[in-house]
């Protein structure tokens, strides 16, 4: 009996003990963990005073360096045409697998909504794959999982969350390359074939090295298997649970240049993989919405030539917020 005693009272004191650390690190340190790990929840903890959050990676604030006179984000320019009050949280090559993890930490009752960037690109195998940022995007999922801050700061400084090296990540890229199975005969039946085809040259001319780029980004079937879908999925069951409206807008991509180098048989899986996202998203009954700004800004507004990204000057940036806020004007 005096053992149980013993024990009894060395368990009730390790526990005070574990209590006591959380509150002190989450009273005093946590916050300047997050300002250096997880800024995006830094941000969002501040931004429950706005009507809409808006969750989105660098296609919301890169820019004409040269040319542009309005260096605004998306989010901000939005505002321009609507009365609701908007905070961005964005940070470069996030996607819904990160914005998920972030949309937990909202408080019931203290926004009107959310607005995701829907970026098709972020499913292909290239994107799932990166060395240069999958793992670095796990850690920040890791950091932003609702979790006691004390957990949440031990989980990262232990490395408990998916890590793969590099070889790794490649080898993997090159089995989607393989195995993703296209809607077209040979060559074009997957990545790998379809960018072997000659065109413009060897593999060294810059234009077939871009032709390439755009097969690798889009040169895929969105299904509903697809990890992207479940992390959308999850996003829409958020809101629901959260009561709030949700706007999905898919980032534009630039389809002129598209269709100069590949042609139907890239710009039809383009629309095919938005006509989906659509067709599984849109449910204005159920306060979600989906705006389509695939083919609205064009070559001349996306300012990288030699890679596909979702990056627009002043006017593309423009078009896109006046799209938002049309969206936004018309929700009762």
């Amino acid at each position: 009996m005096e053992i149980l005693k013993k024990i009894g009272i060395r368990v009730l004191l390790l526990t005070f003990i574990i209590l006591a650390a959380a509150f002190i690190y989450k009273r005093y340190f946590f916050s300047d963990f997050l300002k250096e790990e997880g800024h995006l929840l830094y941000m969002l903890n501040r931004s429950v005073n706005a009507d809409y959050l808006f969750f989105s990676a660098s296609s919301d604030y890169t820019f004409d360096t040269i040319n542009d006179k309005d260096t605004g984000r998306v989010s901000f320019l939005t505002m321009n045409y609507c009365d609701k009050s908007i905070k961005s949280i964005a940070e470069g090559h996030h996607h819904a697998g990160v914005f998920k993890e972030l949309i937990k930490h909202i408080p019931e009752n203290t926004i009107e909504g959310i607005i995701v960037a829907m970026n098709l690109r972020s499913f292909c195998p290239k994107w799932l794959t990166d060395e240069k940022s999958e793992n670095a995007l796990q850690q920040y999922a890791a950091a932003y999982a609702p979790n006691f801050p004390l957990v949440t700061r031990l989980r990262l400084a232990l490395k408990n969350y998916p890590i793969k090296t590099e070889s790794e990540l490649k080898e993997t890229r090159a089995e989607y390359f393989k195995t993703w199975v296209l809607p077209y005969p040979f060559p074009k039946n997957n990545i790998e074939n379809w960018c072997a085809i000659e065109k413009y040259g060897d593999w060294k001319n810059a234009k077939r090295q871009l032709a390439d780029h755009y097969i690798k980004s889009y040169g895929f079937v969105i299904e509903k298997d697809h990890i992207r879908i479940n992390d959308f999925d999850q996003i829409v069951e958020l809101a629901n649970t959260k009561n709030l409206r949700l706007i999905f807008h898919i980032l534009p991509e630039d389809i002129e240049e598209a269709q100069i180098l590949i042609g139907d048989s890239l710009t039809n899986l383009i629309a095919k993989n938005r006509n989906f996202m659509i067709q599984r998203y849109h449910q204005p009954q159920n306060n979600v919405w989906v705006i389509d700004n695939l083919e609205k800004v064009s070559h001349a507004d996306f300012t990288d030539r030699d890679f596909p990204t979702e990056h627009y000057n002043q006017n593309g940036r423009t078009i896109i917020a006046k799209a938002i806020a049309q969206q936004l004007n018309a929700i009762k």
